[in-house]
Parts: structure tokens; sequence; C-alpha cells
């Protein structure tokens, strides 16, 4: 299964209900193989966000950085585009070869 534009790629847990980022293997709760792929909304709710200044060589600065949480409880980093948002803000989520980016909704 792969993710759209409008939604992202997430596993579940047949065995035990769990739901986390997509990773190969067995489920990390349970340990059970019954793990399936599933497309959720790239929509979530910033928990948190910071702005390093000074960051590590090869990123640019101001690097932002929120903590994001999607609506099946699955939480997850994301590098920000765009201005810092605040807790609460409601960002458009998208994976980013092996990140995850971040983007405040328009009329959010």
């Amino acid at each position: 299964m792969s993710a759209t534009a409008d939604s992202l790629e997430l596993s579940r847990c047949e065995a035990c209900g769990a739901r986390f980022l997509p990773n190969a293997g067995a489920c990390s709760h349970c340990g059970s193989n019954q793990v399936r792929a599933y497309s959720s909304p790239a929509l979530g709710t910033v928990l948190a966000a910071t702005e390093l200044t000074s960051p590590a060589e090869g990123w640019h600065a101001p690097h932002r950085l929120a903590l994001v949480e999607l609506p099946e409880s699955v939480r997850l980093f994301a590098i920000v585009d765009g201005a810092l948002p605040t807790s609460g803000t409601i960002v458009a989520v998208r994976k980013d070869g092996e990140v995850y980016r971040a983007r405040s909704e328009p009329g959010t």
C-alpha cells in the first residue's frame, strides 16, 4: 500500500491493535508478525516545536522541528517547512525520503 499526497502510510498490529510508523519486522509492542500497512490522513496536531539557530553541519539555520500527533495517536518528529508552529496547530505531514516534513495548513 502506498500513501498519497493526502495520506501517510502507517502500520497496525492485528494481534494487539498497536499503531506505529512503518518498520521492518515484528510489532514493537507485542512481537507479533501480524503487521499490516494502512493509510491515514496526513494531518496532525503539533504537541511541541523548537527552532535551532545553530544546527548540525549540513542543515540550514534556522532549523525547525515539531513533535506531531496523528489522529491515530501515532507521534513523529517532523522538519517544519515555514514558520515555527505553536502547540495545537494543525499541520500537513508528508514523508520526504527518510524524514517527515510538516507545514501549517492554510486557514488554520
